[in-house]
């Protein structure tokens, strides 16, 4: 083999290597941004599930409807 054909050989494996390192880093770069917007989105949900939990707290629901009994009972 000539030395011309392993040089181009070479470098023609440095560029195929170099786009298939970049390829990976951009798809890591796409799915860290995707998982990022499903755990702000997990996170929403979380946080609507504790503000619903506190409001189907016995002691919530009793307190509101005794001041709905209250506000009847005034008019």
């Amino acid at each position: 083999m000539e030395v011309s054909t392993a040089i181009t050989l070479l470098t023609i494996n440095l560029i195929v290597l170099s786009l298939v390192i970049i390829t990976i880093i951009v798809v890591g770069i796409i799915l860290i941004v995707k998982l990022n917007k499903v755990a702000s989105n997990v996170k929403q949900a979380t946080a609507n599930v504790a503000h619903v939990t506190e409001w189907l707290s016995p002691f919530k629901v009793f307190s509101e409807f005794a001041k709905v009994i209250a506000q009847f009972k005034k008019r």
